[in-house]
């Protein structure tokens, strides 16, 4: 999500801008991925670039945690960054790393990209654990089933460190 900002850089420090913001698909890693990304891009002029403040709702694609199925589900992300241009948008003299390093840039072509940011926040905002539906049964430990489209042929597993809680709940549906 790249916008040209040449002329926004060039106004009084205060002065107010809105980006709108509209996406289809974007890739946050491997497993996720935003999907019809809605939202507003506020840019306030500073005294060093731009800050941005951020409002925008999703759809994150990724795997079920428990069933390895896929998921979508609703997100919001919000946040507030500054961008910091690498040249002098008036003088075109190119600003020093060091004032540019400590957050997002703008490039030298004084275009501001979104795109990185709203991969940040939308892994920070995300799920940790998503689920396909909130009482997923997830996949059998010995077959691999998906054991939301029913029941494996799997036997009960009731050996080794479980064996003693095992003999405890059968005593108690005998004293019942």
């Amino acid at each position: 999500m790249r916008f040209r900002v040449s002329q926004e850089l060039r106004q009084p420090v205060g002065t107010e801008f809105t980006l709108e913001l509209r996406h289809r698909s974007l890739f946050l890693d491997d497993d996720a991925a935003l999907t019809d990304l809605r939202g507003n891009a506020d840019l306030l002029r500073t005294d060093r670039g731009l800050l941005a403040m951020v409002s925008a709702t999703a759809q994150i694609r990724s795997t079920c945690s428990r069933c390895l199925a896929p998921t979508k589900s609703p997100i919001e992300i919000d946040f507030k960054e500054e961008f910091i241009p690498l040249i002098d948008p008036v003088s075109g003299k190119h600003i020093t790393p060091a004032e540019a390093e400590d957050g997002f840039v703008i490039d030298a072509r004084l275009m501001l990209d979104l795109g990185e940011s709203l991969r940040q926040y939308a892994l920070i905002s995300s799920p940790s654990k998503p689920l396909c539906q909130p009482d997923c049964a997830g996949l059998c430990s010995t077959c691999g089933t998906n054991l939301n489209g029913g029941l494996c042929s799997c036997p009960p597993q009731t050996g080794g460190r479980w064996q003693a809680l095992a003999a405890l709940n059968a005593k108690d549906h005998e004293g019942s």
